[in-house]
């Protein structure tokens, strides 16, 4: 077994999942991995807290101050995983399989890399530009064609590669979505210039048009998380006898601590909403399920560098 050291990805876990691998495995890679799952996360995290939260607000008007801070904290955090979408983009053209110059690659590559590349730079202008009327709608445009690019395999019987996309953009959507709310969001109602009385009754509405969002895109993680774990697992032993299995094992156990903080911050703080006190406690409570959340990338971008299990006998 080769491995190569990242110090930006913890190399514990990865060694306790990988000792008894027997194909080379690369820490660059899962660097690589975690560096694209931040980019979509970004992404899809501004896109859906723009669209889908701070845009259906009724106690906040464009105009106001809480609002366009919000909205300018959110974009900032969008363009940032548009740039890191480009840079991984870039990076895994650059470095292809036949060793071809930077163009020649791009052009071999067809729609495949040319549909990615090409929402990516839409949604670096999208962001960019944000403050212009117009070009959140082209930034959600872009991700709606990122998340659908394979959608023709579903005419060629080849549904299965809509599943990944679909369960990167679900998780974006949960989990990206709540790091904004938690970064951008509370902090321009609960320290922004917002009067002390209106700052828990707007907090309450904004987890409100979250919780919609992050129900429909949990439901969706599940569905796909799922399909997409049965597809390389194979069979139910591998669960326990494979490096692919253990790092799947330790996944689940930190996602069902991800689910309870949720279900917890559901249930029970968000009835509680509605004064400013309560919500510095929820983006406390947020901000441990954000935690968690991120030891679950990590321990991904280990799992999907792994080999998937092979049937015995094959």
């Amino acid at each position: 077994m080769t491995t190569t050291f990242l110090p930006l990805v913890p190399n514990l876990p990865c060694f306790l999942f990988l000792q008894e691998a027997d194909e080379a495995f690369s820490f660059v890679q899962a660097g690589r991995e975690l560096f694209g799952f931040l980019s979509w996360f970004a992404v899809f995290g501004a896109l859906g807290f723009h669209l889908f939260v701070l845009r259906r607000m009724t106690g906040l008007r464009p105009t106001d101050g809480a609002f366009r801070a919000a909205d300018r904290r959110a974009a900032l955090i969008g363009l940032v995983g548009a740039v890191f979408m480009l840079i991984n983009l870039a990076v895994s053209v650059a470095d292809n399989r036949d060793h071809l110059p930077f163009l020649d690659a791009l052009q071999h590559g067809g729609a495949r890399l040319f549909v990615p590349l090409a929402c990516a730079v839409a949604l670096f202008v999208a962001f960019a530009l944000s403050r212009v009327s117009g070009f959140w709608l082209l930034g959600g445009l872009a991700g709606l064609v990122l998340a659908l690019r394979n959608i023709g395999g579903l005419l060629t019987g080849r549904w299965a590669a809509m599943v990944n996309p679909l369960h990167e953009v679900a998780a974006s959507l949960w989990i990206g979505t709540l790091f904004v709310l938690v970064v951008a969001g509370l902090p321009a109602i609960l320290r922004g210039p917002v009067t002390t009385d209106r700052r828990g009754p707007l907090v309450a509405e904004l987890v409100a048009r979250f919780s919609n969002l992050a129900l429909a895109a949990a439901g969706l993680l599940g569905v796909t998380g799922v399909i997409t774990a049965w597809r390389h697992l194979k069979y139910w032993a591998a669960l326990w006898t494979t490096p692919y299995g253990y790092a799947f094992d330790a996944k689940m156990l930190v996602v069902l601590v991800v689910v309870g903080l949720g279900a917890w911050n559901w249930r029970r703080m968000r009835p509680q909403l509605g004064t400013e006190s309560a919500g510095f406690r929820l983006q406390r409570s947020a901000t441990a399920e954000l935690a968690f959340a991120a030891v679950v990338l990590v321990i991904t971008a280990v799992l999907v560098s792994l080999p998937a299990p092979t049937l015995p006998g094959s």
